[in-house]
């Protein structure tokens, strides 16, 4: 089989990780291309490879003034599947996000692509925007849904969403868990509950509005207030980190919290926490999660998305409702301060059987060998 992947930014997101991940691990077995934007901390991992076409101007952020160039990229990418189509007839393109979403399938549409596959990473379309940009984003996701041969899920949640807005989504649908690199997070035991070190909450997210980090840092600026043996770490970058660090200041907490940016190999500040945080406002389901699961860290979260699939309440973390700060406060002081509470979180046995990037890979192959069955 021949696979062409497409995704607007490499950044170090799930979204991303998914992507990558099919990529490198299919060309084993089949053919697999990739198109994507210049941009993100994980483009010089494939930069240099021949499969892979990056697109300078082919960016995340959209509007009126870059009309020309989105047409000039979608000008381009039309062609490049035009080309790879003549090479290999059977060609499946793959698109990830929200915007190589629309572009690629559409392209692939016009390319004369017969089998358009696109995994819903969280609709763009959600609760927290403007009527008129969610009608706008629904309208664009509505038309490109009916091109679109197969929709891949990452929750039962984004599931049910989308049969209730477009038609046949059901029976064109199924959930493809996103995995993670097990070998790199699977620890067997969780760190020992603190008692002469702080206790350190961390978070793995874009500082951007979908992250809703001002909550967290609000949240963890009342836990300090109680207990001053906490720490907070984030890693991720964005747009609103100056923001987030001049709130950081704001609220005196500068030499508690820690910003340490993007890095690839996250697992390794991660093995100093003691719990995993996430204030996101719209997610599927993020892979962050089942990574700190993995390393048996405690998680404290809203209840957006796919979360509550696989985070239980005081089972192996804590959920609450979006935008309930000082519940979450509540819980995060709580879990500092209880050790049985801490130790009973971290010993949860969750089944993440359906996670794991062998799982994955093997039901991608065989989705699309169902295209030519």
């Amino acid at each position: 089989m021949h696979i062409l992947y497409i995704i607007t930014k490499l950044e170090l997101g799930g979204a991303q990780k998914v992507c990558l991940s099919l990529f490198n691990a299919l060309q084993k077995d089949h053919t697999t291309f990739l198109l994507s934007g210049h941009e993100g901390v994980l483009v010089d991992q494939v930069r240099h490879l021949n499969q892979v076409t990056l697109i300078k101007t082919f960016t995340r952020e959209i509007g009126i003034g870059l009309f020309l160039t989105e047409l000039k990229n979608f000008w381009h990418i039309t062609r490049h599947i035009k080309k790879l189509k003549n090479s290999y007839p059977d060609l499946i393109v793959h698109t990830h996000s929200t915007k190589a979403g629309i572009v690629g399938r559409w392209a692939a549409w016009l390319a004369g692509v017969t089998h358009r596959v696109h995994t819903v990473h969280g609709f763009a379309c959600h609760e927290h925007q403007k009527k008129i940009a969610w009608i706008l984003i629904y309208l664009c996701e509505l038309i490109t849904s009916l091109i679109t041969t197969h929709f891949i899920c990452v929750s039962q949640k984004d599931i049910g969403y989308g049969s209730r807005l477009f038609p046949h989504f059901t029976h064109k649908s199924s959930i493809i868990r996103a995995a993670i690199d097990y070998k790199k997070f699977l620890r067997v035991e969780s760190l020992p509950f603190p008692t002469t070190t702080p206790f350190i909450f961390g978070t793995i997210a874009c500082c951007k509005p979908q992250k809703n980090l001002h909550d967290l840092i609000h949240a963890f600026a009342e836990v300090y207030q109680h207990n001053k043996n906490t720490r907070l770490e984030i890693i991720g970058d964005g747009l609103m980190r100056p923001s987030l660090e001049e709130l950081v200041k704001t609220l005196q907490l500068n030499h508690v919290v820690t910003f340490y940016g993007w890095r690839a190999e996250v697992q390794v500040p991660m093995s100093t926490w003691h719990t995993f945080t996430l204030t996101s406002l719209w997610e599927g389901l993020p892979c962050a999660i089942i990574e700190a699961r993995s390393m048996k860290l405690p998680v404290i979260s809203y209840a957006t998305g796919g979360i509550p699939e696989v985070i239980f309440h005081e089972k192996n973390g804590l959920i609450y409702p979006q935008k309930d700060r000082l519940a979450l406060a509540h819980g995060m002081l709580e879990l500092s301060r209880n050790q049985i509470l801490y130790e009973q979180l971290s010993s949860f046995s969750d089944n993440l059987a359906d996670f794991s990037d062998d799982t994955m890979h093997e039901e991608h192959k065989k989705l699309y060998a169902s295209f030519f069955a």
